[in-house]
């Protein structure tokens, strides 16, 4: 993560990778939170407005621990696609975990 303070004045989106790339339906890797905490806090002192953008293993039972550690952007393809139920109720689960019900 620290590799990344030279340049992350200049972008504008970082995306943090929450499984080994290379296909869907994996499980999120835990030390993801902590790396997201260190992005966030780095982001803060070097005043850099790059939004942070996590990818894989994300469902409705770890969004919220996910944005809460510094994520702005959930990728969420399998917990919406993937499943045998309707996507508007797998998107009504995020709504209901991440507090956005209305």
């Amino acid at each position: 993560v620290a590799a990344l303070d030279a340049i992350l004045p200049d972008v504008d989106l970082v995306l943090v990778m929450s499984v080994n790339p290379g296909f869907g339906g994996q499980a999120f890797l835990p030390r993801t939170l902590e790396r997201l905490r260190d992005l966030r806090g780095r982001l803060s002192r070097l005043g850099a407005g790059a939004r942070l953008e996590v990818d894989g293993g994300i469902g409705p039972e770890n969004a919220r621990e996910v944005v809460d550690a510094g994520a702005d952007v959930l990728v969420a393809g399998s917990a919406v696609f993937g499943g045998e139920q309707p996507v508007t109720d797998s998107v009504e689960a995020f709504h209901e975990a991440l507090a956005l019900k209305a």
